[in-house]
Parts: C-alpha cells; sequence; structure tokens
C-alpha cells in the first residue's frame, strides 16, 4: 500500500478505461513515453473495487462500455473522492452529456478521435491536481495527528515529547516496534497508538499478556490448534498469530515467553507462517509485531538475542513517573477532571499542600498508580491528600536528603510543573505562583530550568 507520505508526480497511476483493445494499447504506448505506472482494464468494474479515498489515481475512461457506463462510473468515483480526476471520452461528442458530465466531478471531456496533445496536457493537470490534493491531504492527517496524540498522551516533559516524535515517526512505517517502560507507564497505550496511526488501523488490534498464561498453554494461544490435538481439542481454535492478520499483535511483557515459544517465534518473523498445533498445513500471516516489556532484553540472560534484535526495529521509552515530575500535577488534574465528570462530582482547585504531597511522592506504581490516586481523592469530596490517600502509608521520602535538598527539590519540580501546565507562558506561572520575575529567573538558573522547552 502506497503511504501518502511516499506520494510524488511519478507515483501516480494513469488507470485507462475502454473496451477496445486496440485504444487501451494505443493509449498505454502513448502514455508510457511520460509516465511510469499505467493500469488498464476492459470495464469500470474491476477498477472501483480498488479504490479508496486515498488512492494516488487519475482514470481515463470511455463514456459508453458494455460492461459499464463511464457516466455512472463518474458518478461513484466522485462520491468516493471528489479529488480523484476522471477524464471521459467518447465518439458521441454531445454538448449535453458533456455538461452532465461536469455536474457529477468529471475532470475533463474528450471526443474521439482523441487530440493527442490536448490529452496530455489534460493528463499532467489532472496528475497535478490529484499530487495537490493527496499533499493537503497527508498535511491535514499529520496535524490531526499532532493534535490527537497530545490528547491521548498526557505531558509536556521532554522525555515524553521524545516519546511522541517516536510514536509518530514509526506509527506508518510497518516495522517491529519495541516498547520499554515499568509497570504501569503506559505501554498499552503506546502500542494502541502505534496501530490507530498506521495504515493497519482498520484491521484488528489484537492482545497477548505473555506472563498471564501458562508456559503450556503459550503455544496454543500464539499458533492455535486443530480439532483432537491434544485431549480437551474438541474442535479447531484459531491462534492469535493467525487472529490479528491484516492488523497488529501486541505482546506485552514478552520477557516471560518460554524459551521454546521464542524460538518459533522467531521463525515466523522470518518466514512469515505459522503451523497451528496438531497440523501440518502452513498459513502465511500479515500482522505488524508491537511488543512490550518492562525489562532490558539486550543481553538478557532468558530472551533470546537473536529475537531481541528482530523486535527491537523501531523502540519507544516510556519514562516512569518520578523522571517526569513535571507532568504529575497535570495528569492528576487531567484524571480528577475526568473522575468528577463520571461521578457528578463538583471539581475543587487543588491545594498547595495536595500539590506538595503529589510532587513528593515516588510514583513506584507509575500512571496506573497516579489514576487510582485521583479517583481516590474525587471519591473523598476533593478534600486535601494525606499520606495515607497516597500510598497505604507514609510518603516515601528519601532519609538520605537534607531539609534544603528536599526544599530545593520540591520547588523545581513544582515550577517545571507549572511550566508544562502553562505551556511555556512565564507570566501564567508568575501570577499562579505568586513570584516575582527576579525572584523567578534566579531559580531557573539555580535549577537549570529552559523555559522555552516547555512552548508547544
Amino acid at each position: 500500500m502506497t503511504q501518502l507520505s511516499d506520494i510524488n508526480q511519478q507515483s501516480i497511476t494513469i488507470i485507462v478505461i475502454d473496451d477496445d483493445k486496440d485504444v487501451r494499447e494505443n493509449m498505454v504506448d502513448l502514455l508510457s513515453t511520460q509516465y511510469q505506472h499505467i493500469q488498464e482494464f476492459d470495464s469500470p468494474k474491476p477498477v472501483l473495487a480498488r479504490l479508496n479515498a486515498q488512492s494516488p489515481v487519475v482514470i481515463i475512461t470511455d463514456l459508453r462500455m458494455p460492461g459499464g457506463d463511464g457516466l455512472e462510473f463518474s458518478k461513484k468515483v466522485n462520491a468516493l473522492d471528489a479529488n480523484i480526476p476522471v477524464i471521459l471520452m467518447t465518439g458521441y461528442g454531445d454538448i449535453t452529456i458533456a455538461v452532465e458530465a461536469m455536474k457529477y466531478g468529471v475532470y475533463d471531456f474528450i471526443e474521439k478521435p482523441v487530440d493527442t496533445d490536448r490529452l496530455l496536457k489534460s493528463i499532467q493537470r489532472a496528475v497535478d491536481k490529484r499530487f495537490l490534493s493527496l499533499s493537503l491531504l497527508h498535511a491535514r492527517q499529520k496535524l490531526e495527528e499532532h493534535q490527537s496524540i497530545d490528547q491521548r498522551i498526557i505531558g509536556h516533559c521532554s522525555m515524553v515529547k521524545q516519546l511522541k516524535q517516536n510514536l509518530l515517526k514509526f506509527a506508518p512505517m510497518d516495522i517491529p516496534v519495541l516498547i520499554s517502560g515499568e509497570t504501569g507507564t503506559g505501554k498499552e497505550l503506546v502500542a494502541r497508538c502505534l496501530h490507530d496511526y498506521s495504515d493497519r488501523s482498520q484491521g484488528p488490534f489484537v492482545t497477548l499478556n505473555c506472563a498471564a498464561i501458562p508456559d503450556h498453554l503459550a503455544e496454543a494461544e500464539l499458533f492455535g490448534y486443530i480439532k483432537g490435538a491434544f485431549t480437551d481439542a474438541s474442535s479447531s481454535r484459531v491462534g492469535k498469530l493467525e487472529f490479528a492478520t491484516g492488523g497488529s499483535l501486541f505482546l506485552d511483557e514478552i520477557e516471560s515467553l518460554p524459551p521454546s515459544i521464542q524460538a518459533k517465534l522467531l521463525r515466523v518473523f522470518q518466514d512469515g507462517v505459522i503451523t497451528p498445533l496438531g497440523s501440518n498445513k502452513e498459513i502465511h500471516t500479515n500482522f505488524r509485531i508491537i511488543s512490550a516489556s518492562k525489562d532490558d532484553l539486550r543481553n538478557h540472560v532468558s530472551f533470546r538475542q537473536d529475537l531481541y534484535f528482530r523486535l527491537q526495529v523501531g523502540e519507544c521509552n516510556i519514562p516512569p513517573l518520578r523522571q517526569r515530575k513535571e507532568d504529575i500535577l497535570i495528569l492528576f488534574e487531567y484524571f480528577v477532571h475526568k473522575n468528577c465528570d463520571s461521578f457528578t462530582i463538583t471539581y475543587s482547585p487543588l491545594s498547595h499542600a495536595t500539590e506538595q504531597a503529589l510532587l513528593n511522592y515516588d510514583w513506584p506504581g507509575n500512571i496506573r498508580e497516579l489514576i487510582n490516586v485521583a479517583t481516590r481523592f474525587v471519591i473523598n469530596g476533593c478534600k486535601d491528600i494525606d499520606h495515607a490517600l497516597v500510598a497505604g502509608n507514609d510518603l516515601i521520602e528519601d532519609a538520605e536528603m537534607s531539609l534544603k535538598q528536599q526544599v530545593d527539590a520540591y520547588e523545581e519540580n513544582l515550577i517545571r510543573s507549572k511550566l508544562s501546565q502553562h505551556k511555556g507562558k512565564v507570566s501564567a506561572v508568575l501570577e499562579d505562583l505568586k513570584l516575582e520575575r527576579r525572584t523567578f529567573n534566579q531559580k531557573t538558573t539555580r535549577f537549570q530550568i529552559i523555559t522555552t522547552d516547555y512552548k508547544k
């Protein structure tokens, strides 16, 4: 499938439709001197089955054919995508038909016998038009993706910005992607985004937590089995690898796969075929593999390195929450607002004490834990967070840090968080923190904070 980012004038295909074989052959000979991609058909029906709203094509079709009417075909193409240029040819010079054709989005109308010079000029204008429409569509899609990704992955720290950039870069590439991150950082969300922003988005998104299946069931779960393959196999079952065909397969906690299954999975990636349990028949697959691990798989003692190198063509690293403290308040307020809407509870702004409690905590459970705390906060009426509400016990603090170090760490995290919240607008941060600009400048210099990094 041609991606919009790969489109140029040379990649656009000229489609010729005419029931007369001689006319088609002459047309192809004429066009082949100027265009690389030409296809010919004797009726419109098979062409319609191949078209979609992003097809990089220009169509030249006869008006009257035994296998279909050119004008009706043009109407259907226009309904699919009004920007696909259709040039109608006819031996019946009728101004009424020409007017009717233009009304239904036909790009041009040429009489037979064809003036080759006029036809070539018309085709070139049509190619330019199609290239422009696809370029605009690509630009609009990229803008929508960037806006959408900011709504799905919340946070503005430099590491999260890099994550979003990598995600949008890898999504349209049909390559394996390995997602790494601690428990609760949002690996499945990133995998879902990779699928949703890819050309496979209309296909299935199949997930499997490798740690949740017993070793003796892993092969059956992945490869499927036929009836009678083992004692309890009363019927055949399609495995996850086959079920994901046409879409994406997300293997979470892939480090938990037994070595024997790792070897079989490697063969699938090499040959593109699977063999269900109990069967001798090979089945061809076509899916994108997205995997995730909380461990570092490079030189991992129980993970095959040849499989690792197959999986990590693209890598997305998700930082733990303790390394992106400037995003904590933004994330917390986002989930608080969400829960207030769900429980119809009136939102109350966070107090200074609550902000301090949130920023001082290390969040070992990461975003998953933060969501739970935000939910409990709303259920308790949006009252100040106490120690028990955050972690179920006292807040974790570094006993080796002096009071001054703890105060500095809190001030730095709070300033970074407010800069993220206000998208780098210093005047808004000063007003929020009731801080003088001179004091603010002194603190940003001491903490090596670059305010422009937070501007979107």
